[in-house]
């Protein structure tokens, strides 16, 4: 029997239960001290997502989730935050998935966090988890489809902070440039620009979304877009505007930023520049374990296969290099299960 009982002073009169429910850090409720650190492993999740490797970002997930879920169930009074929190962790399950061509569960994910978003009413996760999805489209060239849920995501962001609007625009110009809509392509890349520079703070500071926006992922869709629009010479300068520019720690954006250059060399027939930014890119996607990049490495020699340099040593050499990274990539798959 405790000495409280002993005692038989009422618990509520002791005011232990507050007592309980404080955390080590000073007088900050236990609850609201496991929300926080909740919301700043959820933010570094997102560093390691951009920075470091799959697997590394997504160890421990899911566990998360599960005592995210089961805290909201059981403290109705942080559920905004939590839902907010679980809507972010949620969209970085889908684009995990999708980078591993999980696409259904990619899908999924992202619909599950629109709906906690909605619940936590935070427009601007909301709006970003339409906008992911849209991305799903997008990269199983269900370009139409990818075209109207771009759309879409522009109007659940009606209310949303400009930043997100401008990252919306930025991914409608890559769907309108994949449906060969030049000039709609070159008025959203417009709009996009025009949000980001009236900004009048940097949106990386309220990066609730976990987006790591910039004037550089502008650039970069705007070379991609000409490359595909047939102006490659174009788009290289865009693109190399855009690398100068990057964060040196951004590793998932800079290995896209080199496939992207591989594909402005292949169109611009420039096949030994073509195969030296794939093979830095196929580096990078080894160490990030992203099987969406390798991918793109995979499509790449395949395109080189079917053109007049098919039998160049240099060829070759990106096949050598391609299979190791497929071996890599069933042996992380190996792993996972």
């Amino acid at each position: 029997m405790s000495w409280r009982l002993k005692l038989g002073i009422p618990r509520s009169l002791l005011d232990l239960e507050m007592v309980d429910r404080l955390s080590p850090f000073g007088n900050i409720p236990l609850d609201t001290w496991i929300v926080d650190s909740w919301e700043n492993e959820t933010y570094s999740r997102w560093e390691l997502y951009y920075a470091s490797s799959n697997r590394i970002a997504e160890r421990g997930l899911f566990e998360q989730l599960g005592k995210l879920e089961e805290h909201a169930d059981t403290n109705p009074r942080d559920e905004r935050r939590v839902m907010s929190i679980l809507a972010q962790n949620y969209q970085l399950a889908g684009s995990l998935a999708r980078d591993n061509f999980r696409y259904s569960n990619a899908k999924k994910y992202f619909r599950e966090a629109h709906r906690l978003a909605t619940q936590a009413e935070s427009v601007d996760l909301a709006a970003m988890s339409v906008e992911r999805l849209a991305v799903v489209h997008l990269r199983q060239e269900y370009f139409e489809e990818a075209l109207n849920t771009y759309q879409e995501a522009l109007k659940v962001a009606e209310r949303a902070q400009s930043y997100i609007k401008a990252y919306i625009w930025v991914g409608l110009g890559e769907a309108f440039a994949r449906n060969k809509k030049a000039d709609d392509c070159y008025r959203a890349l417009d709009q996009a620009q025009k949000f980001l520079t009236r900004l009048p703070f940097d949106p990386l500071e309220k990066d609730v979304a976990h987006i790591r926006f910039s004037m550089e992922s502008i650039e970069s869709t705007r070379g991609e877009c000409s490359v595909l629009l047939g102006e490659p010479l174009k788009g290289l300068d865009y693109l190399q505007v855009a690398y100068r520019k990057l964060d040196p720690t951004m590793s998932r954006r800079r290995c896209r930023l080199l496939m992207q250059e591989a594909e402005a060399y292949l169109v611009a027939e420039l096949p030994d520049n073509c195969v030296d930014k794939t093979l830095q890119g196929l580096q990078l996607a080894q160490a990030l374990i992203s099987k969406e990049n390798v991918n793109w490495a995979c499509e790449i020699y395949t395109k080189l296969l079917a053109s007049r340099w098919r039998d160049e040593p240099m060829v070759g050499q990106l096949r050598k290099a391609i299979v190791l990274a497929l071996r890599e990539m069933q042996r992380y798959d190996t792993d996972r299960t």
